[in-house]
């Protein structure tokens, strides 16, 4: 019986490979599909001829958080973060729960399948976000009938999307920040991962809903568009990497193709855990700024030892300048180390404080030397200095 149930089991496994293996050699490419103008929004500067952008890491309204949040109020996770969130002209979370009351999940298992209440985005609003990143893992997991219902609650919300659509050309279009005339692009891509894409299917076809694909030429197409259509700086946001793990290799090539491609900077999320800021020809790559104001515990012990992996969250701030003869650059980014595991913050992330805060930035300092970049550590940030508008 044993014997008859282990044969059972590695045929489901060896069935379950092959089946991955058609689904990605066959899964349509989107290269050859134009996208979608994209969405415009408008913001006062802070500073004129200045633009600030922050960028949160993996964040939802759900899972063992929603207790807590039925009593307290949908924007008690954002309390001691806010005024950071705030002092932004544009600040962009990647957000890794549908928010729907309906949906359709997969009848297939997975163990984390995500769904937040459509009051969250009127929280996420008025805690000062603009846009939501949904190119993610998550963005399905109430069916493509819930990823509709969290575009349009997004949208009656105030919120932008970027990275899924009711097509490909929408997932793909991205959204042009106007900050006081200084025009930022801003684009959302998921990495393909062999299991996990048969698994899910997740991706946006021709004539399908889904959540836009890192896929070359995509990539550099689509940043084209979005300079054509004004944007001085370009920033792509990824999902990509493995859970409570330091970054893949196929993690940094993504990030460091979408440099080749034309971006201005990249940030990264998926795993859970804060990596290292590198740098590539110049320009920022924040590998992974781990969780922000995320709704599941997580296993972070299981990365304590880790020399490249920080069981933190990172808050991003790039500083955009106008140049002199025309055009904008970045000339730093700033990282806020947050405390995210739950069992200690209990859904509302904190900035570090204290030895904490000298702790955590001598680390990050230490790993992002190891991929090229200088970080200073500033008034309680890590602070990154790009080469901004070159004379």
């Amino acid at each position: 019986m044993l014997r008859a149930g282990a044969t059972a089991l590695v045929a489901l496994f060896a069935y379950a490979a092959l089946w991955s293996l058609v689904v990605w050699s066959w899964h349509p490419r989107n290269d050859v599909l134009a996208a979608a103008a994209p969405l415009t929004i408008t913001r006062a500067p802070s500073v004129p001829g200045e633009v600030t952008l922050l960028f949160a890491g993996d964040t939802g309204a759900t899972d063992q958080a929603q207790p807590t949040l039925e009593v307290r109020g949908f924007l008690y996770p954002f309390g001691s973060t806010i005024d950071l969130v705030r002092a932004a002209d544009v600040a962009v979370v990647n957000h890794e729960a549908p928010i729907t009351d309906g949906g359709t999940p997969s009848p297939l298992y997975k163990k984390f399948v995500y769904r937040a209440p459509p009051a969250s985005a009127r929280a996420l609003a008025d805690a000062g976000f603009d846009v939501l990143g949904l190119a993610n893992n998550h963005a399905t997991d109430q069916g493509f009938d819930g990823l509709a219902d969290t575009m349009a609650i997004a949208a009656r919300a105030g919120l932008a999307t970027i990275g899924a659509g009711a097509d490909a050309a929408e997932a793909r279009r991205g959204v042009i920040a106007d900050v006081g005339g200084v025009r930022v692009g801003l684009l959302a891509y998921c990495e393909r991962q062999f299991m996990l894409d048969a698994y899910v299917d997740q991706f946006a076809r021709a004539h399908r809903a889904g959540v836009a694909m890192a896929a070359e030429p995509d990539v550099a197409r689509d940043i084209a568009r979005l300079r054509a259509a004004g944007a001085v700086v370009v920033v792509v946001n990824l999902h990509a990497g493995d859970n409570y793990a330091p970054p893949t290799r196929a993690q940094v090539r993504l990030a460091e193709r979408a440099i080749d491609d034309g971006a201005d900077l990249v940030i990264g999320h998926h795993p859970h855990v804060a990596h290292a800021v590198a740098l590539y020809r110049g320009r920022a790559i924040a590998l992974s700024l781990g969780n922000y104001a995320f709704g599941t515990s997580g296993r972070f012990s299981q990365s304590g030892v880790d020399p490249d992996v920080l069981e933190l969250g990172l808050l991003a701030v790039a500083h955009a300048r106008r140049c002199p003869g025309g055009g904008a650059a970045f000339d730093r980014l700033e990282l806020v180390p947050l405390a995210v595991h739950n069992d200690r913050v209990h859904f509302r992330p904190e900035p570090l404080t204290g030895s904490e805060l000298d702790a955590a930035l001598a680390r990050l300092r230490a790993m992002s030397a190891r991929r090229g970049a200088d970080l200073r550590v500033d008034g309680g940030r890590g602070v990154v200095t790009l080469a901004g508008c070159r004379s």
